[in-house]
């Protein structure tokens, strides 16, 4: 099959672009732009023509079209995943677009200069002077300036040649636009690397940055303040991922439900290079201080959590689970900031199957307590919590997803006495009115029957991912 979408005539130098393969929800976007007569320039576009890539990187021939763009797509649900604060020159957007009833998730790349890193490579004028228009929708650069694009890609930016680039690097002779910007002698040295060489030098990089930023003052100082915000961005304790917790009764659903986001989520955190984690906040002792004190009460463990759990009135005040739940706390903050946290500040995904906010619904003394609350208050907010809950027929009857598994699992379940499960789904109801939550029914929980479920909560929080 075919792969190549700029297809060379050596003897004419004329080139037969294939973009039939172009995603429908780019050509979406581009017939958005075209109905608001904004006037762009489609560029390092091949991979969309191929159909391999959900990423557009579009040029505007204005300023006042660049940011009537921004606006459209904000109009249609995009959300900003890098702004100019990041990258000079250039906006990142992500979101959805709906083709004949099926929604793709699309990232838009807005530009108002051909630029890397702040770096102005091209006169994008002269580069809209010479545009071909292929259809409508599709306007792409010259021969020349798609040579020049894809060799200053290489010299500010990828660092590498692959066959793409070869492709257009021995085949045309070129009209200069390199004096402009200050790079001609990084142009030549690419072109130099001869067609056998797919890689470039740090150093030969380093020396071509110099000669460029050297004549550029202004330049300089730019990337010289980009590369210390980089620097403290990856310092930053900030959390910067999406945490997304389900809490609710025992049987509602919770290990499929944090699975099946997951795989709903995929096609997504793939397309923004970013990892996703399951993670069990279930009861699982891990400070050592705990694991000593549960070693102890090991065997009493499950009776104690029994009578605590199974209370018909709860006491007024009780300071032996006041202590417990402080106990908890503690645990909880330390299997946090273990094993959650730090994917968080990689920008990860983690989806909690249950969370220290289980307590409310678990014990019946925890409406009573005086120092709950306030842990509840210094325990680290996710990003979205959801409460799950089902009919108490429902609930005696489902099989438990196996946590350990990667696939949906099912084992046996040992079933809590109705009474008991009642009480649970009091309490959680009282946990969602605290939080002023709705409650996520999961009456029929089979897959078909909730893929909307799970749809709907990766469109409520996929921008947090941002």
């Amino acid at each position: 099959m075919r792969t190549e979408e700029v297809i060379f005539d050596e003897n004419s130098q004329n080139t037969n672009v294939n973009y039939q393969n172009t995603p429908s929800g780019i050509i979406r976007i581009l017939q958005l732009f075209q109905d608001n007569y904004l006037s762009y320039i489609l560029f390092k576009c091949e991979h969309i023509f191929a159909g391999q890539n959900k990423n557009l990187d579009i040029l505007f021939a204005t300023e006042e079209d660049y940011a009537t763009a921004a606006r459209l797509l904000e109009e249609q649900g995009f959300a900003v995943w890098l702004s100019e604060k990041i990258e000079k020159y250039k906006i990142m957007y992500c979101g959805f677009v709906d083709v004949a009833g099926s929604r793709t998730f699309h990232s838009i790349h807005l530009h108002r200069e051909i630029a890397w890193h702040g770096m102005k490579a091209l006169n994008k004028k002269m580069v809209f002077q010479r545009k071909r228009i292929l259809t409508p929708f599709i306007i792409v650069p010259s021969l020349e300036d798609s040579l020049l694009i894809h060799t200053a890609h290489i010299v500010f930016e990828n660092f590498k040649i692959t066959e793409k680039e070869k492709k257009y690097f021995f085949v045309l002779n070129l009209q200069q636009q390199l004096k402009i910007n200050n790079w001609e002698y990084g142009f030549w040295k690419v072109m130099s690397k001869g067609s056998s060489e797919s890689s470039i030098s740090l150093l030969l990089i380093a020396q071509i940055w110099i000669r460029k930023l050297l004549k550029e003052s202004a330049t300089l100082w730019y990337i010289t303040k980009k590369s210390f915000l980089k620097a403290g961005r990856f310092f930053s304790f900030k959390r910067k991922g999406l945490l997304i917790s389900l809490v609710g009764v025992n049987g509602s659903g919770k290990t499929t439900t944090s699975k099946k986001i997951l795989e709903t989520y995929s096609p997504i955190t793939s397309h923004l290079g970013k990892r996703q984690h399951y993670y069990y906040f279930g009861w699982h002792p891990e400070f050592f201080v705990t694991k000593a004190i549960s070693s102890l009460f090991r065997k009493k463990e499950k009776k104690i959590f029994q009578e605590l759990n199974v209370l018909k009135t709860a006491p007024r005040f009780s300071l032996f689970q006041e202590i417990l739940f402080l106990y908890i706390f503690l645990e909880f903050y330390y299997r946090y900031f273990k094993h959650v946290f730090p994917k968080l500040g990689k920008g990860d995904l983690v989806v909690t199957d249950r969370y220290f906010y289980d307590i409310y619904g678990q014990y019946p003394y925890a409406k009573n307590s005086l120092l709950l609350p306030h842990l509840i208050v210094l325990f680290p907010k996710p990003d979205f919590l959801y409460v799950l809950d089902a009919p108490l027929t429902e609930l005696q009857k489902r099989e438990k997803t196996n946590k350990h598994s990667s696939s949906l699992e099912t084992i046996p379940r040992s079933f809590f006495p109705a009474e008991y499960l009642q009480q649970q789904r009091d309490d959680y109801s009282a946990l969602a009115r605290y939080f002023k939550l709705d409650l996520v029914n999961t009456n029929s929980l089979t897959f078909d029957s909730l893929s909307s479920t799970f749809s709907s909560i990766v469109h409520q929080t996929w921008i947090k991912l941002l």
